[in-house]
């Protein structure tokens, strides 16, 4: 294992490219957030199509019923069998995480306490590269409806073929997500914290990311 000190030239040099490239990317996503914001869903449809080779139009951005449906057909049943036991497993060890509202009253008659209230709406962002974790919808959206928030979104990047990658839509759907929308990277991200006209703005977004999410 190669052993670099931080007083040597070659750590300097490494640490300062790095810096470099965090900075670039900074103001990179920084310029799509603002775009987002400011221009919503035109926005959304020209980093689509530059970033995911996709065209999509403003109603193309949520799922369809006829999307989810045809997701069904693409799965066997073991896939889903599998699930509902992964689910269970899950849901057992979040419900044991989940913090609940207290009251007592000291000696003095003071009365103490906490009051715990779930969110209203959470976004939950879900990567979709060469091999599509979907895992990773249950590990995050089990919390979310467990702590009893309203109204839980998925975003994913579409595919060349316009769709969502059909484990990904299967798992959210027996989950009863309340939305699936298709856009990826940071301006996936953006049109949660701001909201478009095809997308909702959530109080809270949550998902694994990378430098760019």
């Amino acid at each position: 294992m190669q052993i670099i000190k931080s007083s040597s030239k070659k750590f300097q040099k490494l640490f300062h490219r790095f810096a470099r490239r965090d900075r670039r990317i900074e103001e990179k996503v920084r310029r799509i957030l603002d775009d987002v914001k400011n221009n919503g869903d035109e926005a959304l449809m020209r980093y689509t199509r530059t970033f995911d080779k996709v065209k999509l139009s403003p109603k193309d951005f949520r799922v369809s019923e006829s999307e989810i449906n045809g997701a069904y057909q693409n799965i066997n049943s073991d896939f889903i069998s599998t699930l509902k036991v992964a689910v269970e497993n899950v849901s057992r060890y979040y419900k044991k995480q989940v913090r609940r509202s207290w009251k007592t009253t000291s000696e003095e008659g003071v009365v103490l306490g906490e009051k715990i209230r779930p969110l209203e709406s959470v976004g939950i962002y879900i990567p979709s590269g060469t091999v599509p974790l979907p895992s990773t919808v249950y590990m995050t959206v089990l919390p979310a409806k467990l702590a009893g928030v309203e109204k839980v979104y998925l975003i994913t990047p579409p595919n060349k073929f316009k769709s969502v990658y059909p484990h990904i839509l299967v798992v959210a759907n027996l989950l009863k997500v309340d939305g699936i929308f298709k856009a990826g990277g940071a301006q996936a991200i953006a049109a949660f914290a701001f909201g478009t006209k095809s997308i909702p703005r959530v109080d809270k977004i949550i998902g694994p990311g990378n430098a760019y999410v």
